[in-house]
């Protein structure tokens, strides 16, 4: 139902450098909230783009003029390549 562990997730990666075998980040007893460091969706996005060589800070134009972040507020996860 809705909220349920809506905080808490798991993606699987694979390929591009990423170094197997690892757990980054946790959650709590019940799996229910991130402890110490969560990442975002946009975290993994952010992570995609830089693994593929696009910057994912990019900012692009619209034909208006307006600007569009490609990724606004994540962040690559470094140590997925460590």
């Amino acid at each position: 139902g809705r909220d349920h562990w809506a905080r808490a997730m798991f993606a699987l990666m694979a390929g591009g450098d990423v170094q197997g075998g690892q757990v980054i980040g946790a959650t709590d007893d019940r799996a229910s909230e991130p402890t110490g460091t969560g990442y975002s969706p946009e975290d993994l996005a952010a992570t995609f783009f830089q693994n593929i060589g696009i910057n994912p800070q990019h900012e692009f134009q619209t034909n208006v003029g307006r600007p569009i972040n490609l990724i606004r507020d994540g962040r690559p996860i470094e140590q997925l390549f460590s």
